[in-house]
């Protein structure tokens, strides 16, 4: 729901500046998006996808994103391939200037065509020529085969004002049905027109918004369609000795936990300052052990105090993030890489215009201070082998069971069934004892530790903060990133609610009402917005979902999205 809320917001920002029907000359769009698709008999998907895109200021083109991992039940992932036969791009003014440059790629369940050249940059329309072919794109219906693909995808971030699709089927088109909008919406306003029993084409009745997709459904004959299903997977001996799985894998568990997954306890005290060499995505990282949007917020919060950005308020829930200090090196790579993403070559950006791609700045991100926490030795390589031996092995064992639970009851082998999933859920929560963080990880969570300790029981520091605010104004300052990080930011401001007299040179908003709290509450208005944007959208569609049944716009195989680069 926070995903499609993002998505909401940002529509209705751009919304009206396409809502005459024509492109305005500042603002991106695609112009006409052409796509032909031929089901063969034996289930591959070959699509032609011709998409011309009017650049109103120079990029380097564009990317494009399919997804490969569609859900199954209990959030495991069934995949398919994405084979590229063809793509090339060339200016629509000139379509004998081909080029063919592009990067392929693959994240969180999707595979991405970044086309163009980093050394140059393109302005007004081109048009971009992919085409490929989907293998294992299919479900099987007891009266029916189906095409149930999402043609356009629900996740570029520019209208599209124009889109024709032709589509070939192998068999008699025996019922079809289209789908438009944001995603899982009902609308249909699209229109068929058949061509012959087993072509047709649509178009649609109005354009597609930022964020809007066209999804369809073509339903064939039974037996149309090659069944690719693999035979049944040969049934377990018959045996309830499955039961007693658990005994030996908790104990092995332990075991190997005990030796290879935990650190030593050390003890707490308080620290007053920030540790040396850290950073908040860092030392969030450590905290948590993973990166979260939380610790991008603190991050945000640590660019504005050390002078590369200001915080500007306008109105009551809209926040500005502006240029401080252009000129200004930040030091850290993965810092400069998230200031650059923020700002994306503007001097200034509203938080609620982050766009909706920025979950893959975070994936970088983590990315990065990942191989920061294991080559500078916070973590333990081996330990987080032990993590995802344990959960991989629950995993598959889950996966396995669900697959096999009907043949192993027919065969009276379903203590095996209760055996391997007891087991693996016993792997999967031996995962939260194991410690990925190494002796060095150990000592530095412990530190920030005694930070929390510290900023936790501030109310006992009073008498010196109102002793010389001046002075701990700057300690305000200094563990406010920190007091973000442990959700303690509130609690902080509070303590000092009484000693600004005036907002901090890093945040610009209404004087007259301002306080601490009111700085407190504004991040968490910050943070929020963070939360929306770095979440990703779904690459997944319903595994036995159908386009007659539940279906929807983002339905189906097929989708994604793009934008430019």
């Amino acid at each position: 729901m926070k995903k499609l809320f993002g998505y909401i917001l940002f529509v209705f920002v751009l919304f009206p500046l396409f809502s005459s029907g024509t492109f305005a000359q500042n603002v991106d769009v695609i112009s006409d998006f052409k796509v032909n698709v031929t089901q063969e008999q034996n289930t591959d998907i070959r699509v032609e996808e011709e998409i011309t895109y009017f650049f109103s200021y120079p990029g380097h083109g564009i990317y494009r994103d399919i997804p490969t991992r569609y859900s199954v039940q209990l959030s495991l992932a069934r995949p398919i391939s994405i084979k590229l036969d063809e793509l090339y791009f060339y200016p629509k003014n000139n379509p004998s200037a081909r080029f063919n440059m592009y990067e392929k790629s693959f994240e969180n369940g999707y595979t991405r065509f970044k086309i163009g050249d980093a050394n140059n940059l393109v302005e007004g329309e081109y048009v971009y020529v992919i085409k490929y072919t989907m293998e294992n794109a299919v479900n099987y219906f007891d009266d029916h085969d189906e095409l149930y693909l999402n043609i356009t995808g629900n996740y570029w971030n520019v209208p599209i004002q124009k889109l024709s699709v032709k589509i070939t089927v192998p068999g008699e088109i025996t019922n079809k049905i289209c789908y438009t909008g944001l995603s899982g919406s009902t609308e249909s306003n699209c229109k068929f027109k058949d061509i012959s029993k087993t072509e047709t084409s649509i178009v649609l009745d109005e354009p597609l918004g930022a964020n809007e997709g066209l999804t369809i459904g073509i339903s064939t004959p039974k037996g149309t369609l090659k069944d690719v299903r693999g035979a049944q997977v040969v049934a377990f001996l018959l045996s309830n000795l499955g039961l007693l799985l658990p005994i030996p894998t908790l104990i092995i568990g332990l075991s190997l936990l005990k030796k290879n997954g935990r650190n030593k306890k050390l003890t707490i005290i308080p620290h007053y300052n920030v540790p040396k060499n850290m950073f908040p995505l860092l030392a969030g990282s450590i905290y948590s052990k993973s990166l979260t949007p939380k610790h991008i917020t603190a991050q945000i919060v640590q660019m504005a105090i050390d002078g590369y950005i200001k915080i500007k308020q306008e109105g009551k829930k809209n926040y500005t993030l502006v240029k401080d200090n252009i000129e200004k090196n930040i030091s850290e790579d993965t810092v400069r890489a998230l200031y650059a993403d923020l700002f994306k070559g503007k001097n200034e950006v509203n938080i609620k215009d982050i766009p909706s791609d920025f979950y893959i700045t975070v994936n970088s991100l983590k990315k990065s201070i990942d191989t920061k926490l294991y080559d500078d030795n916070y973590f333990s390589k081996s330990r987080k082998k032990l993590w995802s031996t344990f959960f991989g092995i629950g995993m598959l064992g889950i996966f396995l069971t669900f697959v096999l639970a009907t043949p192993l009851a027919a065969i009276a082998a379903t203590g095996w069934t209760i055996g391997i999933v007891i087991s693996s859920i016993l792997l999967i929560i031996l995962t939260a004892k194991i410690d990925i963080r190494d002796t060095l990880g150990n000592e530095m969570f412990s530190v920030l530790e005694g930070l929390k300790m510290y900023i936790n029981t501030a109310e006992k520091h009073r008498i010196e903060f109102h002793n010389d605010p001046k002075k701990y104004l700057g300690v305000f300052e200094s563990l406010l990133p920190y007091a973000i990080i442990f959700g303690l930011e509130k609690k902080w401001a509070e303590e000092f609610e009484d000693l600004y007299k005036e907002p901090p040179t890093w945040y610009a908003g209404d004087i007259s009402t301002f306080n601490t709290l009111v700085l407190a509450n504004s991040i968490s208005s910050v943070s929020r917005n963070i939360q929306t944007s770095s979440a990703p959208p779904s690459s997944h569609s319903s595994f036995g979902g159908s386009g007659f049944s539940g279906g929807s716009s983002g339905g189906g195989f097929g989708g994604g999205g793009g934008g430019r680069w």
